[in-house]
């Protein structure tokens, strides 16, 4: 609220003069009437005149936008802060001095409070460029409450006594009361609260995050295709519960994974890029290097997997194979295709890693699912058979 005043300088002198001579005038009859010290009045409106100008002067430092009010910082934050130490010395002089020229410092406490409110919501209403803030609010509360402090400890040492009495116990908690319950329902229905520290600290961990993405995938583009392979083209899209899915076109093939699981979910390398088809790998290099793919990538979901070739078509073709995992004779949902060329080079993934469920145990042996199969397809030779974990009715069961 502040920063935004000092910089407007130029327009701010003649406001703060202006306001200065009207309540000049008025606190100046105020106090020829009550017969209250001339230097008081003056003091006091000075103090006013500067809060006045400063806090309600337009200002090009912000949106604009009316209606809103931002929530508080964090209490860590909120001591820390410069803006809130400025806010709480604006006050004190008002406050104090309101106290000595009235000598009720029951009723100053509740017109400065009344004063710091009506100024935010003023702000929030007016569209100044002015930003509303409750944190504004507490540290103007906290300002007003210190200068009534500072001014009843002068008037105790001057007046040799107390200075409460019932009249402003009565009218300070008359004011507080109805001041209090004016703006709260002002604020309730005409301001919405909006938090922008935490919209901005939101904003600073989505950067961050976006930048750790791009990071992870370069970084596994370049394990997967060579050092040095360039993203020509990046996406992200957002899933349930926080997660993304981030894929990244290449010159030699496509890659796209989960985040923040760091894992692979589609790879393919293209054939144009050299995949090396020339050459007849064994078996057993086949396996081995497909071991070797998926002990690298996924190193837990493999533990307990089982690994079935699929050799090629022709000659030449690739080889596929498919890791599953078996947890008391059922196929869990885990599964990893990996595709390998004739050369023994891996040329494409396509994985699905869910976690195992947990599932009844199975009472149906592979035999009589046999039987029950070929019962109800009479003629028919049911192999192979296995079970396997599916959802039945919303629940994981061995089928």
């Amino acid at each position: 609220m502040i920063e935004a005043s000092i910089g407007a300088l130029p327009g701010l002198i003649p406001a703060f003069l202006t306001i200065a001579t009207i309540l000049g005038i008025a606190l100046g009859i105020t106090s020829k009437v009550r017969d209250k010290p001339a230097g008081l009045s003056l003091l006091l409106a000075v103090a006013l005149s500067g809060v006045l100008a400063v806090t309600l002067m337009p200002s090009e430092g912000n949106s604009g936008k009316t209606g809103i009010c931002d929530v508080d910082l964090p209490a860590h934050a909120f001591l820390t802060s410069e803006s809130a130490r400025l806010n709480v010395m604006l006050f004190v002089p008002v406050s104090c001095l309101a106290v000595l020229f009235f000598k009720r410092p029951i009723l100053a406490i509740s017109g400065t409070l009344t004063l710091t409110c009506g100024i935010e919501l003023f702000q929030s209403w007016a569209g100044l460029g002015r930003a509303c803030s409750y944190d504004d609010i507490k540290a103007n509360a906290l300002g007003s409450f210190l200068g009534a402090l500072l001014g009843t400890a002068i008037l105790c040492l001057w007046k040799r006594r107390v200075p409460f009495t019932r009249a402003d116990t009565l009218w300070g908690a008359c004011c507080a009361a109805i001041g209090g319950l004016t703006l709260t329902a002002a604020f309730s229905f005409t301001v919405e609260p909006v938090h922008w520290e935490a919209a901005s600290q939101l904003r600073r961990e989505n950067m961050h995050n976006m930048l750790a993405q791009d990071a992870w995938l370069q970084e596994t583009v370049n394990n997967l295709y060579g050092k040095d392979t360039r993203i020509t083209q990046s996406a992200s899209e957002k899933l349930k519960n926080g997660r993304w899915r981030l894929s990244a076109e290449t010159a030699q093939g496509n890659v796209a994974a989960l985040w923040p699981e760091r894992k692979l979910i589609r790879f393919a390398l293209r054939s144009e890029s050299g995949t090396g088809n020339t050459g007849k790998a064994s078996e057993d290099e086949i396996q081995a290097a497909g071991d070797r793919f998926v002990k690298k990538w996924f190193p837990k979901d493999i533990v307990d997997a089982k690994a079935t070739h699929r050799p090629p078509d022709g000659d030449r073709g690739p080889h596929t194979l498919t890791y599953r995992r078996y947890i008391g004779g059922v196929m869990m949902p885990m599964r990893l295709d990996v595709t390998i060329s004739a050369s023994g080079r891996v040329t494409g993934l396509t994985a699905r890693t869910p976690q195992d469920p947990n599932i009844p145990k199975a009472v149906v042996t592979k035999d009589k699912a046999k039987n029950q199969a070929e019962r109800t397809a009479p003629g028919t030779t049911a192999t192979p058979v296995k079970l396997l974990a599916q959802r039945v009715n919303h629940a994981w069961r061995p089928v």
